[in-house]
């Protein structure tokens, strides 16, 4: 049976390797689409990450992070039923922080966070994504904010991988953001500031995510999934 290792950041191919077994017991089965859909829209969008980060440039360090965030968004998404669209990306990452961390019973999470602490620090108290400094710029409103490394590594310290996951992604969020809405020039050098720790905390993260998501997510609570596919091509 193929195993995933623990101290390894895990590619698009070791995770599709893993999980296939499963995917085609389940297929047989007819059971569990919305996590198989999950799980294979993470790997796509990973596998994209891998390819477009293959020429080393800075626009395609961007563009890798931005899909690995969407190979996170296929996992944390949840539809909310009564506002007719999805939870907001800060509440739903609140809760899938919570979830995905409770499952992990072999730590992959944590190992991936205690090793690269360094940019995760870098990350949370860099004042480009603190939305107080985009609203006055003061150096000296924002600088009482930076306590934030400080907390992080209490909480890695305290085994609270769930709280310190929640303020990497919540830092990778705001950054996301900023690419996504073209308030910053893809492949910039003024950008690598906080776009080079945010991509190695992501190309670290993202396999150990979707591992602990084919490892357990049987026994996980997804909520309803987003945009489901539309088997038929006639909207009537």
């Amino acid at each position: 049976m193929t195993t995933l290792p623990l101290d390894s950041a895990l590619n698009s191919e070791q995770l599709h390797a893993f999980w296939k077994p499963t995917r085609d017991r389940l297929v047989r089965e007819g059971r569990e689409e919305e996590l198989r859909i999950r799980i294979h829209r993470a790997c796509a969008a990973l596998r994209q990450a891998e390819r477009v980060e293959a020429d080393a440039s800075r626009a395609g360090q961007d563009a890798a992070l931005v899909f690995r965030w969407v190979s996170l968004n296929a996992l944390y998404g949840d539809w909310d039923y009564d506002r007719g669209m999805p939870t907001g990306d800060r509440r739903a990452l609140d809760l899938f922080t919570s979830a995905i961390c409770g499952a992990d019973a072999a730590g992959r999470i944590a190992r991936a966070l205690t090793a690269h602490a360094e940019e995760a620090r870098a990350l949370v108290e860099s004042p480009f994504l603190i939305e107080r400094f985009w609203s006055d710029g003061e150096w000296d409103q924002v600088r009482p904010r930076r306590g934030r490394a400080r907390r992080l590594q209490e909480d890695l310290d305290g085994q609270r991988p769930s709280a310190a996951l929640q303020q990497v992604l919540i830092a990778v969020y705001f950054l996301r953001c900023q690419i996504i809405h073209g308030g910053a020039t893809l492949g910039s050098g003024m950008n690598r500031v906080t776009v080079d720790p945010a991509s190695k905390l992501l190309r670290a993260l993202c396999g150990p995510i979707i591992a602990v998501s084919m490892e357990h997510g049987l026994e996980m609570s997804w909520g309803e999934l987003c945009y489901p596919p539309v088997r038929s091509a006639d909207p009537s």
